[in-house]
C-alpha cells in the first residue's frame, strides 16, 4: 500500500514515528509537507519533500503557507496522486489535501489531528471560522485519528458535531526494547522535562523548585524550547541553580534520558482549560517505557490515565504547593515503590509493537478498498 503523508512539520518526532510504523507494516510513504523553525532552524528531514517552510507559532501564517505550497505540491503529483491512502496531519495538511484532490474520489483523506490548536476553540468570528473550516475540510475525510479520547469526547463528538469513524492512536514508543534499570533510590531526584519546552508556568516552577531544595532536586530540560512563549528561557537558566537544559535529542537518546531521571514532567498549562487537559503526551508513554515515573497534575486526561492503572505521581492544585510537599516527604522506598508500579505496566500500554502497526496498516487498507 501507498501511503502520502502530508506533515505540518516534517521533523517532527510523532511524524517521524508514523512514518515509521507504517513503512514497519509494509507501506511505502512519501512524506512531505512543511519544515518548521522553533528558533534555532528548521531541522532536516531526510527523504521529505519540503512544500514551504514555516514559523512556530504563526498560525494564520503557516494557513497562508499553503496557498504558496500549492504549485510545489501539484509538481510533486508523482508522490501522492497514485497513493492509496493520504494522511493530513493537522487543519493546514488537511486544507491542502483538500485542495489537491478537489472534485476527486481518491486518495482517501485520513485527517490526523493530535492536537487541538487554541484558535478552534476560541470564541468570536476567528474561532467560529477555524471550526467552520475544518467541518467542511472533514466531510471529505474517511477517518480522523486521534490520540486522546478527550479530544473525540470534548471535541470532535460535541463542539464539531462529527458522525464519522475516530480511531484511537496513543503517543505510543515504537519498538520492543527493555528499560534501563531505574535510577538510584535517594537524592538528588532528578526530573526531566523532555519534548517541546512551551509551558511558561512550567518553566518558572520547575526553576523554583529546583533553586528552593538547594541541590535535593535536580532539573534536566531536553528538547526544543518555545521562544514565542518563553523568549528569556536562556537568560532564566543562567540566573538558576540545579536545572540545566541539555539540548535537542533523538529517538535513540530517549532510553539514557530516561534511566537516568527519577521522574518524568508530564505537566503542561500552556492550552489550560483546552487542549492541554485533554492531551496524552509523548512524554507520558516515553518515561513509562524506559524507566521514570511521569509527574501529572490531578483533573486532566493524563491524570485519568495514569490512575487507571496505579502508577505514576498524580498532584492535586495547586502545583505550587503540592510539589514541594511531594518532594519534601519523598522517601527512597516510596520512590522504589513508584519505580517498581511504572516497570510492571503491561508494555503494550505505552509502546506499538509489530502488531499494532499492522493493524494500522490494515485499517487504512480497508479504507482504500
Amino acid at each position: 500500500m501507498h501511503v502520502a503523508y502530508f506533515a505540518h512539520e516534517l521533523a517532527d518526532a510523532a511524524v517521524q514515528k508514523r512514518r515509521a510504523m507504517l513503512e514497519q507494516a509494509g507501506c511505502t510513504v512519501s512524506l512531505l509537507g512543511f519544515a518548521r523553525d522553533r528558533g534555532a532552524g528548521a531541522p532536516e528531514a531526510p527523504g521529505a519533500h519540503v512544500l514551504g517552510r514555516t514559523r512556530n507559532g504563526r498560525f494564520v501564517e503557516r494557513v497562508m503557507a499553503i496557498a504558496a505550497a500549492l504549485p510545489k505540491a501539484r509538481a510533486l503529483r508523482r508522490e501522492w496522486a497514485g497513493a492509496d491512502v493520504l494522511i493530513a496531519r493537522n487543519l493546514e495538511m488537511l486544507m491542502l489535501a483538500r485542495m489537491l484532490t478537489f472534485g476527486q474520489t481518491k486518495p482517501r483523506i485520513v485527517y490526523e489531528c493530535l492536537d487541538i490548536h487554541r484558535l478552534a476553540l476560541a470564541g468570536g468570528p476567528a474561532g467560529a471560522l477555524v471550526r467552520a473550516l475544518e467541518r467542511a475540510c472533514m466531510k471529505r475525510a474517511a477517518l480522523i485519528v486521534t490520540s486522546s479520547p478527550a479530544f473525540e469526547q470534548h471535541y470532535f463528538r460535541t463542539r464539531q458535531g462529527y458522525r464519522g469513524e475516530v480511531l484511537l492512536l496513543e503517543n505510543k514508543v515504537l519498538g520492543e526494547a527493555a528499560a534501563a534499570a531505574p535510577a538510584p533510590a535517594g537524592p538528588p531526584w532528578r526530573i526531566a522535562w523532555c519534548g517541546v519546552l512551551r509551558c511558561r508556568r512550567s518553566f518558572d516552577l520547575l526553576r523554583a523548585i529546583a533553586e528552593a531544595q538547594a541541590g535535593r532536586v535536580l532539573i534536566d530540560l531536553w528538547g526544543a524550547p518555545a521562544f514565542d512563549q518563553i523568549p528569556d528561557f536562556h537568560e532564566q537558566l543562567a540566573a538558576s541553580h540545579n536545572i540545566a537544559y541539555r539540548g535537542r535529542y533523538t529517538p535513540e537518546q530517549l532510553p539514557a534520558i530516561y534511566a537516568d531521571a527519577h521522574f518524568a514532567w508530564a505537566v503542561d498549562f500552556y492550552e489550560q482549560g483546552g487542549n492541554s487537559d485533554w492531551l496524552l503526551p509523548n512524554r507520558l508513554y516515553e518515561s513509562l517505557a524506559f524507566g521514570a515515573t511521569p509527574i501529572a497534575a490531578a483533573g486532566v486526561e493524563t491524570a485519568r490515565w495514569l490512575s487507571a492503572r496505579n502508577v505514576g505521581v498524580v498532584l492535586e492544585a495547586p502545583l505550587e504547593e503540592s510539589l514541594p510537599a511531594f518532594l519534601n516527604a519523598l522517601t527512597p522506598d516510596a520512590y522504589a515503590r513508584a519505580a517498581a508500579a511504572a516497570r510492571g505496566l503491561d508494555p503494550e500500554a505505552t509502546r506499538f509493537t509489530a502488531i499494532a502497526c499492522r493493524a494500522f496498516a490494515d485499517k487504512l487498507a480497508r479504507l482504500a478498498a
